[in-house]
């Protein structure tokens, strides 16, 4: 049976997490090193729009609630609602027409996802 939408999304975030959190010390968990690659490579345009590089420091102090020095699926959970949040909100400011419920792009801007697998494009319902 294929996968729909929300399940391949799903699937991308979960192996994507473990994609870089299995290089360093515990398979289960990004240190700080494994979280600014993942940033840096699968959330360019959320780089593009921090101030710089630091504050994926600041980031991880936020996101690692037990405070062990890394983050969890958990923790990266959170932080993963929160971009998909902003997203949401940043479609709505990009949307062409405010008078009906549409959605511009999103975190990507209107020049389109600097990442391979981004559409670029927004939608509407």
């Amino acid at each position: 049976m294929e996968n729909c939408t929300m399940e391949k999304a799903l699937d991308i975030i979960v192996n994507t997490f473990h994609h870089y959190s299995t290089r360093v010390g515990n398979p289960d968990t990004l240190v700080k090193g494994e979280m600014k690659q993942l940033i840096t490579k699968e959330l360019p345009n959320f780089i593009k729009n921090a101030k710089d590089l630091q504050d994926v420091k600041h980031l991880m102090q936020e996101l690692d609630t037990n405070q062990n020095g890394q983050v969890d699926f958990k923790e990266f959970s959170m932080m993963m609602a929160r971009l998909t949040m902003a997203t949401h909100e940043k479609m709505h400011e990009n949307a062409p027409d405010k008078d009906h419920h549409s959605h511009g792009p999103g975190l990507e801007g209107k020049g389109g996802s600097s990442c391979g697998s981004g559409h670029g494009h927004g939608h509407s319902h």
